[in-house]
């Protein structure tokens, strides 16, 4: 049996800008220097994990997973609401 965690997370009322850094933090994103020359992969949160994105803002992931996601809402100040489920 496989256990996961369903999280979904709220940025109704959050401006744009932390809207993006949230993003950026969580997914990663290619950053673009000496215009547009040199190119790099920025990694987010997510990117070593695996996971499956069910909707606008909402995630698939493993139970143990969950812990190493967790500070970067706390520090945000963004609300989660995890459901755990057991996968066959």
């Amino acid at each position: 049996m496989k256990k996961i965690s369903i999280l979904k997370y709220d940025l109704k009322r959050v401006p744009v800008t932390k809207k993006t850094l949230i993003h950026r933090a969580l997914y990663g994103y290619i950053d673009h220097s000496n215009k547009g020359n040199y190119t790099y992969t920025r990694k987010g949160a997510l990117s070593t994990l695996k996971y499956t994105k069910i909707g606008n803002s909402v995630l698939m992931i493993n139970t143990k997973d969950v812990e190493s996601i967790i500070p970067l809402f706390k520090k945000y100040k963004i609300k989660v609401h995890i459901m755990g489920l057991i996968m066959p």
